[in-house]
């Protein structure tokens, strides 16, 4: 098994790895969710399997600091916000 993160710093790396990786092989259809106010439900199987990876690598402590909720925040709709949608 392999040894879990315990630092919040350490852990964000690893969810902004996740989170770019979603972006990354979603793009079309962050975009279109974007346009449509939906990214979280457009793109919930994407975030709930990252979700139970994260879960599985961190300690409790981490988990409970939702380190990965606020990265999707930064990586999936922040760094798109050159995108021209209406939630922007």
């Amino acid at each position: 098994m392999s040894r879990k993160y315990d630092k919040p710093e350490r852990a964000r790396r690893y969810a902004k790895t996740i989170a770019s990786d979603i972006k990354l092989y979603n793009m079309k259809a962050l975009e279109k969710a974007l346009m449509e106010d939906n990214v979280f439900d457009a793109l919930s199987d994407q975030i709930e399997e990252g979700r139970t990876h994260f879960k599985e690598r961190v300690t409790q402590e981490i988990l409970d600091m939702q380190i990965y909720e606020k990265v999707l925040v930064d990586v999936l709709l922040y760094e798109m916000r050159h995108v021209k949608a209406p939630i922007f």
